[in-house]
């Protein structure tokens, strides 16, 4: 067998290849650095959740809170709710678009189910919430808005499955 020649073509993707991969190397580096570095934040989120706890009034056992020296009143599923919210939750029960939790301040926190899976983005509530009924006109237009849509979704199930039960002729 002879020596294998090498064409420059070949060379330059090599190099190439090799930075890219380099460049991967170092990415994945800072990324571990980072998640080492997300169990500092997280105790920094759990001293900043102690002290939302704390401010809490004892009237958020009847349904209202005090954010920012303003009394809120709190909707069933808020009470005793986490200050976190997941991009889910705020798009179901919140009824924000993305559009709308693109702009608003999250916290990136590791996925529970699976550590390779994207961190998840927590959004804080109170923001949420805010956004939210600034959005539908108040606590009432946000519940009006889920009753339409609850309304909407079934009138679409009712009309899918109308013929169900019918024999063909």
């Amino acid at each position: 067998m002879g020596d294998i020649e090498i064409t420059e073509e070949q060379r330059e993707r090599m190099r190439r290849n090799r930075e890219r991969a380099l460049e991967i190397q170092k990415r994945k580096r800072q990324e571990s650095e980072r998640n080492n570095g997300t169990e500092v934040d997280e105790k920094v989120e759990e001293s900043t959740l102690k002290k939302q706890k704390s401010s809490v009034d004892e009237s958020s056992a009847a349904g209202r809170v005090e954010e920012n020296d303003v009394d809120v009143e709190l909707e069933d599923f808020e009470v005793g709710a986490p200050p976190f919210v997941t991009k889910k939750e705020a798009m179901k029960m919140y009824l924000l678009p993305e559009g709308t939790l693109a702009v608003c301040k999250y916290t990136e926190k590791q996925n529970p189910r699976h550590r390779g899976w994207t961190a998840m983005k927590l959004y804080d509530r109170v923001e949420i919430r805010r956004r939210a009924r600034e959005r539908w006109g108040g606590i009432r237009g946000l519940e009006k808005e889920r009753q339409r849509r609850e309304e909407k979704r079934f009138q679409n199930d009712l009309e899918k499955t109308k013929n169900i039960f019918d024999t063909p002729s």
